[in-house]
């Protein structure tokens, strides 16, 4: 379940003021009711999502361009393809609508209980027992010392961002839980 989207900076004045109030992504996503919007290293907004549409590319109409922000279903779709090099007219995309978008100004660690995403990852490695995986997502973390740098090292874009968060923030849920029963040897 997605709860967190990434926007760029360019579009954030237009959310917040209205201007936008929808985000398109490939696939077929499952979204929450509320989400936290992300840009340049800080939640800059809470959305309340209104609805969540999937359509194929060649099915976006005017209106859905003039929701994302743009002025035409042309502009959407060029910009779409920019975005997502590959993506085809036949496509799926997942159309995310906001009810309500509040300004926020929170650091991206106010979701993992105050610590930041190196102190967690350095704390869930030294006390839970992890995946292969989750501990290579973590490892990442600590030795790069940002998410940015540990989706680039992992995944070669900073745009798997997400699965990086989805481990730091179950590793914050098992630490809260008292998940120590997943402990390591010696702790």
């Amino acid at each position: 379940m997605i709860r967190h989207l990434m926007l760029s900076h360019r579009y954030v004045k237009a959310l917040l003021e209205g201007r936008k109030r929808s985000t398109i992504r490939p696939g077929v996503l499952k979204v929450a009711d509320r989400v936290y919007i992300h840009s340049k290293g800080r939640i800059v907004a809470v959305a309340e999502v209104e609805s969540v549409m999937y359509k194929r590319v060649l099915e976006l109409t005017d209106e859905d361009a003039r929701l994302d922000g743009f002025n035409h279903r042309e502009e959407l779709v060029a910009y779409l393809k920019r975005r997502y090099p590959g993506l085809r007219d036949t496509a799926i995309i997942t159309i995310i609508k906001f009810r309500k978008v509040v300004e926020a100004d929170m650091p991206e660690d106010a979701v993992y209980g105050g610590l930041s995403p190196v102190e967690l990852a350095t704390l869930a490695l030294s006390r839970l027992k992890l995946s292969p995986r989750e501990r290579r997502i973590l490892q990442a973390v600590v030795e790069t010392g940002s998410l940015r740098k540990a989706a680039l090292k992992l995944f070669g874009t900073i745009d798997k961002r997400g699965a990086i968060r989805r481990v730091l923030r179950k590793a914050a849920k098992m630490l809260a839980d008292g998940g120590l029963e997943g402990q390591t040897e010696g702790n």
